[in-house]
């Protein structure tokens, strides 16, 4: 005689929006279960009109049967595998694709069943089914598929009284290894069913996880799987300091997800973190051009301020650097501005862009009381620099300066720009 027990009480996937419908379908089966247990008799149907029977008559109670439950242990177990399991997938098949994951896993699963009461098989001839069992079981199968790189907290307990054990406790298991350990267990008490004239359906379980199995794989599941459990993998890598490896990652994922231009920008970052200067200059500008090319400008800034405290220039041209600095300074964002523009003007080439640049560079520092210093210094190298023109003129206009004063703060040396303040 033995007793053998376990039931997953989490999963270390990160969260990335809130699982609203999971939680409605839980409220819900919550909300019918005290229906059914305190108040049946307020509502002109009764509960045991939502059973699903093989030829019954009333096939849509293959669905209505889900958010039934026989008892407070029935309700618990079943809510236990949904807890766990449905904000997971909600998270990556979205509000409709996961309700209908359940449904029709669900349906599939009580249909099992019906065909399993009408032949007779494994002692449920006649029966009835109620719960959800059908659809947590679709749940695990697609889950097998779709999320193999999880890992299952897992409580357990086993009573064997004749061989003296007595063992409860929870473990971390790969995803894979607890749902073969869920499956082995469904095929060894649907061996033992007949027998043991068991209440539970079986062949619900197998039908509703074999269906979640088959759609998972239709649907593209093991593909989406091996790119994000390469994009998990690289992040790890990276929040534990292991830039080369994280690097290595994040192109298995970009491979298969060559759009991702977030997980573009976090492998440029691994590049740094890994000491691989020049390979990451390349893939910040790659990142901040396909940025800009999807007018993704508040990427493409936040990928070009993080490349240049990472190791400076990115080597881009100087329309690229005019437009963002301008793209900068109406994000408000003036400190990139200014290095922007220090970058333009330094570049000394006879670019529209370069003489504009002078002017802005000009006002943001003159704009700044902190800055005025800097500001004198660099009006001081703009009267050197700038060719005869309307831009040279406007300066002359707008920062009038003695002539003494502007050789006194003229520097010997070429100053560096100065680096942003963030």
């Amino acid at each position: 005689m033995y007793f053998a027990y376990f039931y997953p009480i989490g999963l270390d996937l990160p969260r990335r929006r809130q699982p609203w419908l999971s939680v409605l379908l839980i409220g819900s089966i919550l909300a019918v279960f005290v229906w059914q247990r305190w108040f049946a008799d307020r509502l002109p149907v009764h509960p045991w009109d939502l059973v699903f029977f093989a030829g019954g008559g009333r096939p849509w109670t293959a669905a209505s049967a889900l958010l039934l439950h026989a008892g407070w242990l029935h309700l618990a177990g079943n809510l236990v595998y949904l807890g766990v399991f449905l904000p997971a997938l909600e998270d990556r098949l979205g509000r409709a694709g996961i309700l209908l994951l359940f449904l029709v896993t669900g349906i599939a699963g009580n249909l099992a069943h019906g065909i399993a009461a009408w032949q007779g098989w494994l002692g449920q001839s006649g029966l009835g089914i109620l719960g959800a069992s059908g659809a947590i079981s679709g749940l695990l199968g697609f889950a097998l598929v779709r999320i193999p790189y999880a890992r299952v907290a897992v409580a357990y307990w086993v009573l064997a009284p004749l061989q003296g054990q007595n063992r409860a406790g929870r473990c971390r298991l790969p995803l894979p290894a607890a749902v073969m350990a869920w499956l082995l267990l469904q095929v060894v008490q649907a061996s033992l069913a007949g027998e043991s004239a068991s209440l539970v359906s079986y062949p619900a379980h197998l039908g509703g996880f074999g269906l979640g199995l088959v759609l998972a794989m239709g649907l593209g599941g093991a593909r989406d799987a091996r790119a994000e459990g390469c994009l998990l993998r690289a992040r790890r890598y990276l929040a534990g300091g292991k830039g080369l490896a994280a690097a290595g990652a994040y192109a298995d994922y970009l491979a298969l997800q060559p759009g991702d231009l977030a997980a573009a920008a976090e492998q440029a970052r691994a590049l740094v973190m890994g000491g691989v200067a020049e390979r990451a200059a390349a893939a910040y500008r790659d990142v901040f051009r396909r940025a800009t090319a999807a007018g993704r400008w508040d990427l493409a800034l936040a990928t070009l301020a993080e490349g240049r405290r990472g190791g400076g220039g990115l080597g881009l041209d100087v329309d690229e650097l005019a437009a963002a600095a301008h793209e900068s300074e109406r994000a408000g964002n003036q400190d990139l501005a200014l290095c922007l523009y220090m970058d333009l003007v330094q570049q000394g080439c006879a670019h529209p862009a370069s003489n504009r640049a002078w002017v802005r560079l000009l006002l943001l520092l003159h704009a700044d009381p902190a800055r005025q210093a800097e500001a004198r210094v660099w009006l001081a190298r703009a009267r050197q620099s700038l060719p005869a023109g309307a831009w040279r003129d406007y300066l002359e206009q707008t920062f009038r300066q003695p002539p003494d004063d502007r050789a006194q703060s003229a520097p010997a040396a070429r100053p560096q720009p100065a680096a942003p303040r963030a």
